[in-house]
């Protein structure tokens, strides 16, 4: 962390990492960790703030995180926000360019996102709490199983079993 005009300015880098289809292991775009509660740097802030990139036509999920709330905005490229509540009712939230919005989306739903635009999609994403390699909260879905009952099956045993488990970070 570098420190600037005595100790009242500070900056930190900011980590960018690759992301990847968890199916096929392409990288389908990356994500820039912006402030976390956990960097040591950020003072008063609970959660993270991170912006993660899909590159045009690529597609970002399924998965849903047991132990997170997210609050997601496209701030440039269009996207599809894809959310199901149940394997029968999904809900598409186009976002971005000239259509600017903020989505809430509370925790064990699985969700996606997919590049509908001809540019790079940059999503800024706050979750609460941020994100810890310690907490296994995030269980993906492969996106030709997401309709699947076994799927959901897993998905509702998932979330239960994180339920049971008490986390002192949450």
């Amino acid at each position: 962390m570098k420190k600037t005009i005595k100790n009242k300015v500070q900056v930190k880098p900011c980590r960018k990492i690759t992301t990847f289809d968890f199916k096929t292991k392409k990288s389908n775009g990356w994500l820039l960790e912006v402030i976390s509660e956990r960097d040591g740097f950020t003072k008063h802030l609970r959660g993270q703030v991170y912006m993660t990139v899909a590159n045009p036509g690529e597609f970002k999920g399924y998965h849903l995180h047991a132990g997170t709330d997210y609050f997601v905005t496209c701030l440039r490229g269009t996207v599809k926000h894809i959310i199901y509540t149940s394997i029968n009712k999904k809900e598409e939230i186009k976002m971005g360019d000239d259509d600017f919005k903020t989505v809430s989306l509370s925790r064990g739903y699985p969700h996606a996102f997919e590049n509908i635009g001809k540019i790079p999609a940059y999503i800024l994403v706050y979750r609460y709490p941020a994100w810890s390699a310690d907490i296994k909260e995030q269980f993906d879905v492969p996106r030709n199983q997401i309709r699947n009952p076994e799927s959901w099956k897993k998905i509702r045993a998932f979330i239960k079993n994180f339920n049971k488990t008490k986390f002192t970070e949450l």
